[in-house]
Formats: structure tokens, sequence, C-alpha cells
């Protein structure tokens, strides 16, 4: 009582175009995703277009450390003086490396790199 052989490799074959157009779903949703997650991060349109899955995933993670570190130290409840003075300290952040006439680098307490500014390219010579 055994089904022919042609009837299972029908049956198999059919499963195996359907897992592959389901993998192929998955993929794409997975790409669409990582393009929103590398437009959403603060980089230049240009940057972000020419980045690879695993780059978008370091530069999220570095984004986000860097946001947990400059959070740090801010304290919840104060509110209206703390954020027009955030508001100012925000519109100065792009001054400070023309000012320093140098780049930024900002390092974790491991040594691990969570920032650096767009100019180390201009002193050091290689791409950020």
């Amino acid at each position: 009582m055994s089904e022919p052989v042609g009837v299972k490799r029908a049956s198999s074959d059919q499963r195996k175009v359907r897992s592959r157009d389901a993998a192929r779903c998955r993929r794409s949703q997975e790409t669409e995703v990582f393009c929103q997650l590398a437009h959403s991060l603060p980089l230049p349109h240009k940057v972000s277009a020419h980045l690879d899955k695993a780059a978008i995933m370091r530069v999220t993670l570095s984004y986000l450390r860097m946001h947990r570190l400059l959070n740090a130290g801010e304290k919840q409840g104060e509110e209206t003086k703390e954020e027009k003075e955030e508001e100012e300290e925000n519109c100065m952040d792009e001054f400070y490396p023309r000012a320093l006439a140098g780049f930024i680098i900002v390092l974790t307490e491991e040594g691990d790199m969570i920032y650096v500014s767009d100019s180390v390219s201009k002193h050091i010579g290689i791409a950020q």
C-alpha cells in the first residue's frame, strides 16, 4: 500500500518548491527590515545605502551603546529646562569636530570603538 515512486517524488518536489519560496519570502522581509533600519540610523543616505547587513548591525549596536552612554548621566524627571539645554547642546555638537580640528573617537571601558566622527578619514586615512 505504498504510493508510487512518481507520486512521492512529485510531493517531495512540491515541498522543496514551497520551502524555497518561503525562504525567499523570509529573506525579502529581512532585507526590507535591514533597509529600514539602515535608513533610520543617523548617517548620510549615501553611506547607509551601501552598508551590508553585518555593517548595519554593527552601526546600530554602536549607536545604541553611544545613546546609552550619553543618557547614563541624565536624570529623569527634570524636563523643561533640561530639554532646552539639551537642544542647545545638540546644536553645538556639530561644531565640536570643527573646533577640535581633528576627529572624535568614543571607546567603551573594554576598548570597543562605539563612535568615530566622519573626519577620521581626513586625518588618519582610513574609512569610517
